[in-house]
């Protein structure tokens, strides 16, 4: 995961101050610019880590994580782009998280322009919520017609998409999830992630969470909605994560939840039953 240190209209004031309000001051990336980390160091960093689970030659995925890369302008993701592309043997996919309004022409065909240096290139949209009410109530000001505009883009440009989704906003209906995994599929995204809401340290959530304001999903509910969202979705689909975690220095709520491992096996089981019952 690579932090170039791009920024957010949400925290820059073009939109918003202070980001949405369960990201954190690392833009739920790293924060090794902050630490001021080049990409050389954060590039070694992660080597090691690929290479302690995959000692025989690791292969990863360049994963440029925290905040929104293709904001404010392109040249960070540029030079970060081009520095990849000379470790493409051993990241041979690169994939770019940004938020759908902070994705142009621009920001596409730079991307684009790397295909034939990566055997894959992703971008990752945050949809987060399928209702634009709740965007407001999160301070993202984002709406579910910019998510498909930007998924418009990236598909003329021969991109792979991956959509994030997040379980249990704040005023968001039980259906939510099955919601915004709707709109994924309509938006011909390659592939999703599914976050569980999280209270962190040092985000506007934490603030009303310990004043008592915040009803946090329960453990039985979310593999639940995941369980039925994995019904909706086309063979083709990639998922890549079914459940979210953060490091304990940085992690509020929900309390007592198990592993991801076990979530993820408590979700599998639950989708089982669904699609096969009796089984």
């Amino acid at each position: 995961m690579f932090d170039i240190g791009t920024s957010c209209p949400n925290r820059d004031g073009q939109t918003g101050f202070g980001g949405c309000i369960y990201c954190d001051i690392d833009g739920s990336g790293t924060g090794a610019r902050r630490k001021e980390k080049s990409l050389a160091e954060q590039w070694e960093e992660g080597l090691r880590r690929v290479r302690r689970s995959q000692p025989n030659g690791p292969a990863a995925i360049a994963y440029v994580q925290s905040y929104s890369n293709t904001y404010p302008d392109l040249l960070p993701l540029a030079k970060a782009l081009e520095f990849l592309a000379n470790h493409a043997d051993i990241a041979p996919i690169v994939s770019v998280g940004t938020r759908p309004d902070c994705f142009g022409e621009e920001a596409a065909a730079l991307l684009a322009s790397y295909c034939d240096k990566f055997s894959e290139v992703w971008v990752e949209f945050g949809l987060e919520t399928a209702d634009d009410e709740i965007q407001k109530t999160i301070g993202r000001h984002d709406t579910l017609a910019n998510y498909h505009a930007a998924c418009h883009l990236a598909h003329k440009q021969g991109l792979k998409i991956i959509t994030h989704t997040i379980a249990g906003l704040p005023g968001e209906k039980m259906t939510g999830l099955e919601l915004q995994v709707q709109e994924a599929i309509q938006s011909g995204s390659h592939g999703i992630k599914f976050h569980q809401l999280m209270v962190l340290r040092k985000t506007k959530l934490e603030a009303l969470w310990r004043k008592g304001g915040l009803d946090l999903l329960q453990l039985e509910e979310y593999v639940e909605m995941v369980a039925n969202a994995l019904t909706l979705l086309p063979s083709e689909m990639v998922i890549h994560r079914l459940v979210a975690e953060n490091p304990p220095e940085s992690y509020l709520a929900p309390e007592d939840w198990p592993t991801r491992a076990k979530v993820q096996d408590l979700i599998e089981k639950k989708y089982r039953a669904l699609v096969a019952p009796g089984t």
